[in-house]
């Protein structure tokens, strides 16, 4: 049996031990964000590793044909640091029996494999590389989702006058805290009933790490992660979180709203906006996954950039 001793199963218990290879690294992804990894947790057996000075994310360790490693996370500007904790990992790799594997790494960290190529094995790097759009994040200006500017715009503005005018008085917005966060979590279920939680897995694993921030709020919100929840008639009917990824763009980790309100997700977005817009240039809104419905909606806000990423088997 193979020893797969230090690699630990990521937790919530071990956010403050984690979170500070997070002051040096700075990446437009979403993807290894820790509150992100939190909440998907469970989907993926994630599990982590600390490698001279960086820390490592592990998908699927149950499953060799799956198993993959995130790009380090720490220092990105110290090459020579980078390389040996790299170098670690695939000694430790060789070590177990894991092959490696790389999961949506960026762009500078993809250069940098391809130079030291021969650190692996002597491969040629730059053709075992492939990209999938898929997963490419959406990245928006967050002017532009506040104030929805020209024709391309005309759409999504109508939807928010409609909503605007349709309920007027009949509805508020106030920041998510302890004492609500249990009515956002009312909004996320019923929107898990109607999607048809219990027959799609990813549905029921993405409402576990819901139902997990909003029980704890406090202990979210103490490491940055902030929200909106809109009531209607006194009644929650849409919510989003998020918090920030890097110093000019903030991250939405879940938008949920009822689907009996017409414009409601219009009107979430556009809250959401306007509370970070004072802070924050950008806005990361994730991948589309490549499902049809969801791709049309996330280009239909007319991204400013999307951010590439690539794997590597």
């Amino acid at each position: 049996m193979q020893d797969y001793s230090m690699l630990k199963p990521l937790t919530k218990d071990n956010y403050d031990m984690l979170k500070p290879y997070y002051k040096a690294y700075q990446s437009e992804a979403h993807d290894f964000n820790l509150t992100n990894l939190i909440i998907w947790r469970n989907k993926y057996d994630l599990h982590t590793i600390e490698l001279d000075g960086y820390l490592w994310i592990c998908f699927y360790l149950k499953d060799l044909e799956q198993t993959a490693f995130s790009e380090p996370i720490g220092d990105h500007g110290n090459e020579e640091a980078l390389k040996q904790s790299t170098a670690a990992l695939l000694d430790f790799c060789k070590s177990v029996g894991i092959p490696l594997r790389f999961r949506h790494v960026g762009a500078v960290y993809k250069d940098r494999l391809i130079k030291w190529g021969t650190l692996i094995d002597g491969n040629d790097m730059e053709n075992l590389f492939f990209t999938n759009e898929d997963s490419y994040d959406y990245c928006y200006l967050t002017e532009d989702l506040v104030n929805l500017p020209g024709k391309r715009y005309h759409r999504k503005k109508n939807n928010l006058n409609q909503f605007n005018k349709k309920y007027g008085d009949s509805h508020h917005h106030e920041p998510i805290n302890q004492t609500n966060a249990l009515d956002a979590l009312l909004v996320a279920r019923s929107w898990c009933i109607d999607s048809g939680c219990s027959e799609n897995q990813d549905l029921c694993k993405e409402f576990e790490g819901i139902k997990d921030i909003l029980r704890d709020w406090s202990f979210y919100s103490q490491y940055g992660v902030e929200g909106i929840i809109i009531y209607v008639d006194g009644l929650p009917k849409a919510f989003s979180i998020g918090e920030p990824l890097t110093q000019d763009m903030f991250l939405i980790h879940i938008e949920k709203a009822s689907h009996d309100i017409q414009g409601i997700y219009a009107a979430i977005n556009h809250r959401m906006a306007a509370h970070v817009l004072d802070r924050f240039t950008y806005i990361n809104r994730e991948q589309d996954l490549g499902i049809e419905g969801l791709r049309k909606a996330k280009q239909a806000y007319n991204p400013h950039h999307m951010v590439e990423k690539w794997s590597f088997e």
